[in-house]
């Protein structure tokens, strides 16, 4: 029994896809699949099997889930610890949306970085739908994301910061900038940027578009939040921005259109279940839980909900 094999049944448990769980840790489906029978061979017992169309655990599976557990939390605390030796300086790998980590909480990641000199910020702006994949792979410690539900998976745990709802900014000379209310219907064939395409709201807004007979003119994927302002600006283009960034994002020339009706959206911390978590980390939770209250004070930003 080794911790590969122990990461691949967790991982196959959370995926319940042979094909998908060698997509995140790029193992051949057949090793992954060798991994599950030595551990079987080993223990005696079958731990999965195919039903519904999908990987289960057996019981015997779900009994061993809880030792699997354990065993890789001390991995990874060892783990943890012996990598502090190594340096004199603590580092915490995040990583989360450009809009969530450049924006939102930007100035948090720089005012931790000023006062606690000793410790480094590895903050990685990414899709948001990714990050949970880099929590699996242990790849970051910690994940800062936008949701469209609070619903916890196998995976992770969720650590609620605050619920906003979002925006549509554009540029100042386009047509609906001075509308006085902007309804779904009125953005049939308007032109459209977007970060990426598997981003959650995205996703969401245009299936409420689809839902609502507009039909776009035509759509970017540019994978970074600065095309997609400049696009917008130059090009008069709309684009969907957080509420807690119109601020930020009105200084770079956009304006907000008055959308009345917008869907809510949840900004939460993502930390991988089973996982040993530092001081450190635990500590960077709490400050951002802090810095979520100072945001509600901002007038500018006071609508949002904490969580």
């Amino acid at each position: 029994m080794d911790i590969k094999q122990l990461i691949t049944f967790r991982t196959l448990a959370q995926e319940k896809n042979y094909m998908k769980t060698s997509e995140k840790l790029s193992y051949a489906p057949s090793t992954l699949a060798k991994h599950i029978r030595s551990l079987e061979d080993e223990l005696q017992v079958q731990l999965v099997e195919y039903r519904n169309g999908k990987i289960e655990l057996t019981y015997d599976g779900k009994r061993f889930m809880r030792y699997a557990d354990e065993m890789l939390s001390v991995y990874f605390k060892l783990q943890y610890e012996f990598d502090q030796t190594k340096s004199a300086i603590g580092t915490i790998r995040v990583a989360g949306g450009e809009l969530m980590v450049g924006f939102a909480f930007g100035d948090f990641f720089a005012a931790v970085e000023k006062t606690q000199p000793e410790l480094t910020l590895q903050v990685n702006a990414i899709c948001c739908a990714r990050v949970p994949e880099w929590l699996n792979q242990n790849e970051v410690d910690i994940g800062f994301v936008q949701m469209l539900n609070t619903q916890e998976s196998e995976g992770q745990q969720i650590v609620p910061l605050f619920q906003e709802r979002l925006c549509l900014m554009t540029s100042p000379n386009h047509r609906l900038a001075r509308q006085e209310e902007v309804h779904l219907g009125d953005l049939n064939r308007e032109n459209f940027s977007y970060t990426y395409e598997d981003c959650c709201f995205t996703d969401e807004f245009r299936r409420c578009l689809a839902q609502n007979g507009a039909r776009p003119a035509s759509e970017l994927f540019l994978g970074s939040i600065h095309a997609v302002i400049n696009t917008a600006k130059d090009d008069n283009r709309i684009c969907l921005i957080p509420y807690v960034c119109v601020p930020k994002v009105r200084q770079m020339g956009l304006v907000q259109l008055n959308w009345i009706d917008p869907f809510v959206i949840y900004d939460v911390i993502l930390i991988q279940k089973g996982v040993y978590r530092s001081t450190g980390i635990n500590h960077l939770i709490d400050q951002a839980k802090a810095y979520a209250a100072q945001v509600k004070k901002n007038p500018e930003t006071s609508q949002i909900q904490l969580l």
